[in-house]
Parts: C-alpha cells; sequence; structure tokens
C-alpha cells in the first residue's frame, strides 16, 4: 500500500484533472499499434502506478493492482496529418484530451505518426498528477517501453534530513506570501478567452549546454535557468512591456524519490524558490548568481529535510489548502522543472532523440506559467505550457535558444 499525500489529495480535488506526462520522440520504423499494445498490457500488470485506480471519498492509500490495463482505451494511434504544424497543435490538444474513466486507471500512451516522416514518430505518455510525478512518470513509461532494462531520472536515496531544516525550507518558499511583490505585466495580458492550452519547445544541442557549464564552472541546468532569465527579460523587451520584475520568482519542483519508491504511486515532490536574475547582462552574470543559489540548496540538504518534512502526518485539507495557496500566479509566475534521461532507449529499435515534460493544470484558477527543462543524451528541450489568455509565453522557448546563442 502507499499513503495519497496532502499533494496528491490537491489534485485528486480539482475540478478538472490535473495531467503530467512526456512527448517522446524517436528515430526509426513506428511499431503498429498493436504491437506497442500488446508491450504495454504485457508489463503493466506488474507496475505500481499503472494499474492505480483514483481512490473514491477520503481514502489514504493508493491500492495497486487494482485494474488491469485496458489495451483499446490505454494504447491510441493519432495518425497526424503531415507538416510539424499540425503535429505542434495534436500535441496540445493532448494536453487537454480526457483520460481514461474512473473505471480505469487514468493515464494513456499515444502513438503519433506522419506518413511523410517514416523515418520517426512521437509518444505521448500522460497519466493524472495526482497519479504520479514526472520522475516517476518517466521511470514507468520507461518500464512499460523501453527494449531492455535502461537508467531513468535520478533517484536520491535518504540521507537524513532534520524536520528543523524542512520547516526553515518551507518557510522560505512559503515568505513571498507576505510580500507577494510587483506584478507581471507580461502575464497580465489577455490575447483570447480562457480555456485551452498552449505548448511550444526549443532545443538546444546538449553539448553546447556542457560546453558553457564549463565556461561558467556551473551545473548544465544553472546554464539554462541562467538562460532562461535572460530570455524573461528579452520576451518582455519584445512585448514592449516594462521590465519585469526582478528578481524572477521562480517555484522549482524538487523529486525527493528514493530508489525504493522508483515505481511507486503518487507525488514525490518537495519546492524551493529560485530567484532569476532578469537584470543580468551577460549569461556569465546570470550563471553565476543561479549557481550561488543551487550551491546553497544543496549545501542545505533542502531535499532531506523537506523530505523528511513531508512524511509527518498532516490533515488532508489543512496540506491541499496550503498548496493551492502556495502554487499561483501572484507569489510564482512561473514553475520551472528539470528531468534528465541519462541514457539513450530504444522502443522497437527506434531511438529516442528528445523528450519534453508537459504539466496542464486544468483548474479555474490561475495557475503559474510552466516551463520544463528535458534532458537527452544529445539534446536539452525548453518546453513551456500555459493557457489561451498568456499564449504570448510561448516564445519563451525561442528566447531561450537564442541566450544561448
Amino acid at each position: 500500500m502507499y499513503s495519497i499525500s496532502a499533494t496528491d489529495r490537491t489534485f485528486l480535488t480539482m475540478r478538472r484533472p490535473p495531467v503530467a506526462g512526456f512527448f517522446l520522440d524517436f528515430d526509426g520504423r513506428a511499431p503498429s499499434v498493436a504491437e506497442l499494445a500488446r508491450r504495454v498490457a504485457a508489463r503493466s500488470g506488474s507496475l505500481p502506478a499503472p494499474t492505480c485506480l483514483l481512490p473514491a471519498g477520503r481514502a489514504r492509500y493508493w491500492s495497486p493492482h487494482a485494474a488491469a490495463v485496458d489495451p483499446d482505451a490505454h494504447v491510441r494511434h493519432w495518425p497526424v496529418p503531415d507538416g510539424e504544424r499540425a503535429l505542434h497543435d495534436a500535441c496540445a490538444a493532448l494536453l487537454t484530451r480526457e483520460l481514461p474513466g474512473r473505471a480505469r486507471p487514468p493515464w494513456d500512451c499515444r502513438l503519433l505518426t506522419q506518413s511523410s516522416a517514416a523515418g520517426r514518430f512521437r509518444i505521448c505518455f500522460r497519466a493524472h498528477h495526482a497519479l504520479s510525478d514526472g520522475v516517476g512518470i518517466a521511470h514507468s513509461a520507461l518500464a512499460l517501453l523501453a527494449d531492455a532494462p535502461v537508467a531513468g531520472p535520478p533517484l536520491y536515496p535518504d540521507a537524513g534530513g532534520g524536520i528543523r531544516a524542512g520547516l526553515r525550507a518551507l518557510r522560505e518558499t512559503a515568505a513571498p506570501a507576505l510580500r507577494p511583490g510587483k506584478p507581471w505585466h507580461a502575464l497580465r495580458r489577455v490575447t483570447g478567452p480562457g480555456g485551452g492550452a498552449r505548448w511550444a519547445y526549443g532545443d538546444v544541442p546538449l553539448a553546447r549546454l556542457r560546453a558553457l557549464a564549463d565556461t561558467h564552472r556551473a551545473s548544465v541546468n544553472d546554464i539554462a535557468l541562467a538562460a532562461l532569465a535572460l530570455a524573461l527579460r528579452s520576451w518582455s523587451t519584445e512585448l514592449a512591456l516594462p521590465d519585469p520584475p526582478s528578481p524572477a520568482r521562480t517555484l522549482v519542483p524538487m523529486s525527493t524519490r528514493t530508489p525504493r519508491q522508483r515505481l511507486a504511486p503518487g507525488n514525490h515532490i518537495a519546492f524551493h524558490r529560485l530567484h532569476l536574475p532578469v537584470t543580468a547582462a551577460t549569461l556569465r552574470i546570470s550563471a553565476a548568481e543561479v549557481r550561488r543559489q543551487t550551491d546553497a540548496v544543496r549545501r542545505s540538504h533542502r531535499r532531506d529535510a523537506l523530505r523528511a518534512l513531508l512524511t509527518l502526518p498532516c490533515p488532508p485539507a489543512s496540506g491541499s489548502r496550503a498548496l493551492r495557496a502556495l502554487v499561483n500566479t501572484r507569489l510564482y509566475p512561473f514553475a520551472v522543472s528539470s528531468v534528465s534521461f541519462p541514457q539513450s532507449f530504444t522502443c522497437f529499435g527506434a531511438r529516442l532523440s528528445a523528450a519534453s515534460l508537459f504539466l496542464h493544470i486544468g483548474d479555474d484558477e490561475q495557475r503559474p506559467v510552466y516551463l520544463s527543462f528535458t534532458r537527452t543524451p544529445d539534446t536539452v528541450r525548453c518546453a513551456v505550457v500555459t493557457d489561451v489568455p498568456r499564449a504570448h509565453a510561448t516564445a519563451l522557448p525561442r528566447h531561450w535558444v537564442r541566450a544561448l546563442g
């Protein structure tokens, strides 16, 4: 049995299901939908998250192996018209497409193919966000799809963290509630009616980010975040709006999954605050400031401290209210995740070439614009998910690519 956290409960109580997952791009021959369905059906029965049903009422635990996978409902083929625009629109539509119903585990796997692209295909693996977080979804997807076992995103053994340190970290993350700061004019711009989702991405070779990381004595993720700070400023300039508030408060989800929890259902995430230096004139200055903050997070063992805090009993309603209060545009205009596939893998002989983590929270309340950095052995993909009123935020990956030269 796996306990249902306050984070899971928050996602379960949202009026419209929040959807998380990955777009996985492969180079090679696409499998038939029958081949893909047979593999998924044969492997899913031994995995905890893909066999969980959404709990009823006030259930406190996930019950794995509660339902079998229905290949007709969980694996679909979507032949997409030719052209990048058509593929892009199909992916944006999947962000709001309904998941399998309550009688079935709430996830699916979509095979997207185009007749003009016989040598490549895309798989969209989606799940109700209460069922799993991004790192958990990645490990489940690998277990279902990969031709051979392969390492997934890093997992972090419990090194021990004090409750007191966790409370300090939580207080720091919640501090903006006391001083919300200036609004982001760029995010108040309305370009159309509410509802719907928009998605965009930009790719940069991993070798380019590694070279910059070596030059600036930072991590690849530090460089990605530093370039995002520059992108936010150039984006505001392009919109002819006032300079964005400095620094830009950003909410950073952080996985607390241990190796033992690799395939466990539910959310195993905490958050920390990052100030993006949007006034930095150069990538060097921006990277130094980002590194100063991320080094402090690592030195404080923030991940372990928050993991310890999350083990404390918390009334579901209280935890849900706290999370809803924290994750909103007034406090954090942006949320930024980072996930890494450290090894390439094949699916029916086709090699993974790029991937992007996505999250769409379809609740009525305005949420932060969501960005992700997904690393594969050759590529880092910056993706953004936003809503129709803030569709202009889809330009951010283009500015991010430009900031990296």
